[in-house]
């Protein structure tokens, strides 16, 4: 009887939920996590379309050619999660956005500790801004962020224009929203009631839509068109949003000749002597050609 007195008192006393409020301590987790997600970026490809992901998987990589590999893993939602295993090779790719594929525009975000991939938004990306009709003098920095702020964030100034003395235009690298219209130009104010408008361009811009002026896609599956239905439809967007490519001509080597096989060897010079053959038609002496030829 003793024990069993014994037993019901033990069981009166115990209480199942203070043991499960009692805190259990976990130790090494916030380590393994931060290792987890360190030098990893996740991204989304801006479009409701299906996206071909190991076609986007190889494509992407042939890109970036990074030099200790990466990852790529498919995750839900149409998320992907980028691994790199070098900051080096992470910093190019950051330093190279924004990236495409298939025309459609990637957005990526570079995770810090405490981030989910799961739930972080994925809605800014990076662009270089040309900014025209500038008058001289307003090329400063101070003017690059505030126009910066005003397409969401700014970024960076390329002040590397200034010091090669271009003044046809400024470049501000800005953070921007995507669910926004593009923004294509500003009214400023240059002195006393004078005002101009400067105009936008945007480097490496892809799919746009020229009816609501938004990424991701074009013109005839916009749902402002489906709601105006037949009606007219007025484009407040256009071409001219797009700067052109920033290429520089590569310089053609005196050494190389450029002759079809008709007239090879019929006119050559040699040490200062020019030497003429005439096969079944007249020598000429055309001039050199210089071809310009994109990176």
């Amino acid at each position: 009887m003793a024990n069993i007195d014994l037993v019901d008192t033990n069981l009166a006393n115990l209480n199942i939920i203070d043991e499960e409020e009692d805190p259990l301590l976990v130790l090494g987790e916030d380590t393994a996590v931060e290792q987890l997600y360190k030098l990893c970026m996740v991204g989304r490809v801006l479009t409701d379309s299906i996206v071909n992901f190991p076609a986007l998987k190889n494509t992407l990589a042939d890109l970036w050619h990074p030099l200790r590999g990466v990852t790529i893993t498919e995750m839900e939602d149409k998320r992907i999660l980028f691994k790199l295993y070098s900051e080096i090779d992470l910093n190019r790719v950051l330093h190279g956005l924004p990236w495409f594929f298939n025309r459609h525009l990637i957005i990526f975000h570079k995770l810090v500790e405490g981030e989910d991939p799961n739930s972080v938004p994925l809605w800014h990306t990076v662009f270089w801004v040309q900014v025209h009709n500038l008058p001289i003098g307003y090329t400063s920095e101070e003017t690059a962020r505030q126009i910066g702020d005003f397409f969401g964030k700014f970024e960076e100034y390329d002040s590397s224009l200034v010091t090669r003395g271009v003044s046809k235009f400024m470049r501000v690298r800005v953070i921007i929203d995507v669910r926004l219209p593009l923004k294509r130009k500003k009214r400023i104010g240059i002195g006393q009631n004078r005002f101009i408008y400067v105009l936008f361009q945007y480097e490496r811009l892809s799919l746009f839509c020229f009816i609501c002026g938004r990424l991701g896609h074009g013109e005839n599956y916009c749902e402002v068109r489906l709601r105006i239905g037949n009606q007219h439809i007025e484009f407040g967007w256009d071409l001219t949003l797009r700067a052109a490519p920033r290429r520089g001509g590569q310089v053609v080597s005196k050494w190389i000749r450029e002759e079809s096989d008709t007239d090879k060897w019929q006119d050559m010079e040699i040490d200062g002597e020019r030497s003429v053959r005439k096969a079944g038609g007249e020598a000429t002496n055309n001039n050199e050609e210089k071809e310009e030829v994109g990176p």
